[in-house]
């Protein structure tokens, strides 16, 4: 794939990490500069205490670009029936 990699270890574990919600007891690191080991890595950043999520927005929003309202949904066959994320995630 290439280009520049961001290294994000997480306290929690690969399923954990993505889908609980920030805790007391997470913490993260991150480095841009990846270093050529592990070890040297690790000694080169610092533990943040919180949710990697915060991290990951922060990073993903400096490169998103512009945000544009959406397209209208549905068609006149096919009209949308409520607005996006739809009632469905309510009930």
């Amino acid at each position: 794939m290439g280009g520049n990699v961001r290294y994000v270890l997480s306290s929690g574990g690969h399923i954990a990490g993505i889908v609980n919600p920030p805790g007391p007891k997470a913490w993260y690191e991150a480095a841009d500069d990846n270093g050529v080991d592990a070890e040297g890595w690790r000694t080169a950043n610092s533990k943040h205490r919180g949710s990697w999520w915060e991290d990951w927005t922060t990073w993903s929003d400096a490169r998103a670009g512009t945000l544009i309202k959406p397209p209208h949904m549905g068609s006149r066959q096919h009209p949308a029936i409520a607005d996006a994320p739809g009632e469905y995630v309510f009930g």
